[in-house]
């Protein structure tokens, strides 16, 4: 009888000890609000693209961070484009990365008339292969620097 009650009092230690794991697990997935506030903090008035680990209480991030341009852009193209660069990031991170990039500068000059007029034009061009852990990391937030001139697209992934 007492094998069968020292049985029973392991099994409700191990059933506590998985529910309140469970517990802490949706506590950081659920509660974004802070992670969202540091990030702001830390890209909104010096953007660049990054990758790091950070981590707020017991809760640990992989944070990816993607900018670019506002420019004759729409939303869309600057989310894609700033997403593509965040996962290259945190694939650089990972040392799991197969990104190629190319930056083209292209200029011109078109003479009319005895007067001429000299156009630039910039493409970087960035192809990715990701892992399924990068693919699969979703948006916490996306904003505008300080001064409005970048776009800022930030992924992250509990871990």
């Amino acid at each position: 009888m007492s094998s069968n009650k020292t049985k029973i009092f392991t099994l409700l230690i191990c059933l506590v000890s998985l529910c309140s794991f469970s517990q802490e697990i949706s506590f950081c997935d659920g509660n974004n609000d802070k992670l969202i506030t540091l990030m702001k903090s830390n890209y909104k008035n010096l953007p660049m693209d990054g990758a790091k680990y950070v981590s707020i209480g017991n809760c640990k991030y992989i944070i990816g961070v993607g900018t670019t341009s506002t420019k004759s852009k729409t939303t869309s193209v600057m989310a894609r484009i700033s997403s593509v660069k965040a996962r290259r990031e945190v694939l650089l991170l990972l040392n799991n990365a197969f990104v190629t990039s190319e930056a083209i500068l292209t200029t011109e000059q078109v003479i009319t008339d005895n007067t001429s007029s000299y156009f630039e034009g910039f493409r970087d061009e960035v192809t990715e292969k990701s892992s399924a852990f990068v693919s699969g990391m979703p948006m916490l937030t996306a904003f505008k620097s300080s001064d409005g001139s970048t776009f800022i697209y930030i992924l992250y992934k509990l871990i």
